[in-house]
């Protein structure tokens, strides 16, 4: 032993990578162990000095080491087990102490000292290294899902639900290491992703939504509060819309993944979902707004040709079929603003089409044309007494404020393609029969 190259020298020339050392006699016997190497290593005992390897180590030594070991000291062979393709080289973990060991990634280089002195293996601990690389995966990932889902935001065949939907299951995918439960709550409807989750905290997370919706300022803290509480990650979020939150809840899986890298994987995670949503809720509103009347919620005249022309495609391929169109117009609604101001015109004018909108079999489509003006449009013949039906049904009275409003209508008729072959061929003679009824 006497022969063996002076440990200090050693040690000198491996830098300061961070990993372990072991030197063997050639016989294969332990005679040093490095600090590293005792602080994330199981062993049989303080005691190593002088014995193989798989007597100084609590738990397995890899075949390979072994191997590896031997062809050294019989053969001055060198060789490098890389932790990409040799698992369990050791028993060294992050931190052997804990109840849950995280096995640390290793290599191994194990070569025989000068003029057959003994056998040196340097340990180099990877995991960080490693880590670093599933956190780079990781962001790629949602780069990627951010941008493909930013696309498919704008998509009007994507309803909201099944947008958070798939964009959960997308991240939970991509980031396996961590699970995503949320609870999506608008105005008093709640939905849960995934579905038929049971969770505690989100429970009362949706009950806190709920009863705060007033209270801004205190139901952030609140949920915060409950995530402590149940020492869970829970997150709110809150979007440009009042009455739509979203409790977010986030589950660590697996210890695959570092806490430092799990913090900062929520809170991308989090952020993207919310960018996302809010996204996807306006690009919603904006399409709703384009196609819709403000004021009343029914269709508006630029959908209006949108709809005729996908009727008429109908009809022009199977070679039969008709389309009813029926122009309303409100008599006397001029008295109504001047008596009671536009404010409570206004309210008559939802009212209205709201009764129009009951008459609406299906496939049947109502439009605000203007000011007390609106449209319905039907993909067949006109039934019997329908014209009847709709005037009853406006005219019937109701009550707005305190005041008990009846109002009559007259409603004009034209029918494609016995009347006319186009739309604003059509509305005018509509409009043209309903002024003539006046």
């Amino acid at each position: 032993m006497k022969n063996l190259i002076p440990i200090d020298v050693l040690l000198s020339s491996f830098g300061n990578i961070e990993g372990g050392i072991i030197i063997l006699s050639p016989e294969g016997k332990v005679v040093y162990l490095n600090d590293w190497i005792l602080d994330h290593g199981m062993m049989h005992s303080d005691d190593y000095t002088n014995k193989p390897l798989e007597d100084v180590f609590l738990g397995k030594v890899s075949k390979q080491l072994l191997d590896s070991v031997h062809n050294a000291a019989a053969l001055s062979l060198s060789r490098v087990l890389s932790h990409k393709i040799h698992k369990d080289i050791l028993p060294l973990y992050r931190d052997k102490h804990s109840s849950v060991r995280l096995p640390l990634n290793i290599s191994a280089l194990v070569s025989p000292l000068k003029g057959g002195n003994g056998i040196l293996i340097r340990i180099v601990d990877y995991t960080s290294l490693v880590k670093r690389e599933q956190q780079i995966r990781i962001n790629e990932s949602l780069l990627t899902i951010e941008r493909n889902y930013f696309k498919k935001a704008s998509d009007p065949g994507v309803t909201l639900e099944g947008f958070i939907a798939s964009l959960i299951d997308d991240i939970s995918w991509n980031v396996s290491s961590i699970s995503i439960r949320m609870s999506f709550i608008n105005e008093n409807s709640v939905f849960r992703y995934p579905e038929n989750i049971s969770s505690d905290s989100l429970s009362r997370s949706e009950k806190m939504v709920q009863n705060k919706e007033s209270e801004e300022g205190s139901l952030s803290s609140a949920v915060e509060a409950l995530s402590i509480e149940h020492k869970t990650r829970l997150s709110l979020l809150e979007f440009s819309d009042k009455h739509t939150k979203a409790a977010v809840e986030f589950v660590k899986n697996s210890e695959h993944i570092l806490d430092v890298s799990f913090d900062k994987t929520v809170i991308k995670i989090k952020d993207i979902i919310l960018s996302l949503i809010e996204w996807k809720i306006s690009y919603e509103k904006l399409t709703y707004m384009a196609s819709h009347d403000e004021l009343t919620g029914l269709y508006n005249r630029s959908s209006l040709v949108e709809k005729f022309e996908a009727y008429q495609n109908d009809i022009e391929q199977t070679g039969f079929g008709h389309i009813s169109l029926f122009f309303v117009d409100l008599n006397k609604f001029k008295q109504i603003n001047d008596e009671f101001g536009h404010l409570f015109g206004d309210k008559v004018l939802i009212k209205v089409s709201q009764r129009i909108q009951k008459c609406l079999a299906s496939g049947d489509t109502a439009y605000r044309m203007g000011g007390d003006e609106f449209l319905v449009m039907r993909k067949d013949a006109q039934p019997d007494g329908y014209v009847d039906t709709l005037k009853a049904k406006i005219s019937s009275p109701f009550l707005c404020g305190s005041e008990v409003v009846s109002i009559s209508s007259s409603v004009g008729r034209a029918c494609y393609p016995k009347d006319g072959l186009s739309l604003d061929e059509l509305i005018h003679l509509a409009d043209k029969a309903m002024y003539s009824e006046k």
